[in-house]
């Protein structure tokens, strides 16, 4: 009993030590960032902005293609947590879904099945063409820029005889 109450003692009294030896903000900044705050005060009073933006690049394909990856990604991730959970949790079953669905005219459903299949057949190209990257083969510019445009070419016809695949055995 008699440590318990001295330990807890000893935490107040810390504690109420760490409260009364902080400094004020102005007081704690250093000389590097006094400079970089009044350096942001005069570019915001000059109305310019603080960090670029991608408007100001001219896109190029290894961006691109880069933040194609990884938003392809994120949404297959997304799409599949949440339709678990969804179907776990929601009124509908996947099967009742997949019925639904498959009563839509292909008008509808077609990009659908493009949009689902690009981002699978790209993530899966750009995988296999970034795993190339790690063995260190094709990272001269030029490859680099070849196996991009294969990526999204190959990518979009794949995904294309897919819908058109579909369409043909809905027939």
């Amino acid at each position: 009993m008699l440590v318990a109450r001295l330990s807890v003692q000893r935490c107040a009294i810390s504690v109420r030590q760490f409260k009364t030896s902080a400094l004020k903000p102005s007081e704690a900044k250093t000389p590097v960032q006094s400079w970089g705050y009044q350096y942001l005060k005069n570019q915001k009073a000059l109305n310019r902005p603080i960090a670029p933006h991608l408007t100001i690049y001219k896109p190029q394909l290894t961006w691109v293609l880069s933040g194609a990856h990884r938003i392809c990604g994120c949404l297959m991730g997304g799409t599949l947590l949440l339709g678990g959970i969804g179907f776990m949790v929601g009124p509908v079953s996947y099967a009742e879904f997949i019925e639904y669905f498959r009563g839509l005219p292909a008008v509808v459903t077609a990009p659908f099945k493009f949009f689902i299949s690009f981002n699978i057949v790209f993530y899966a190209l750009n995988g296999l063409r970034l795993v190339g990257f790690d063995l260190a083969k094709g990272t001269d510019l030029p490859t680099v820029y070849k196996s991009g445009w294969a990526v999204l070419g190959l990518s979009v016809l794949i995904s294309l005889l897919v819908v058109a695949a579909s369409a043909k055995k809905e027939k």
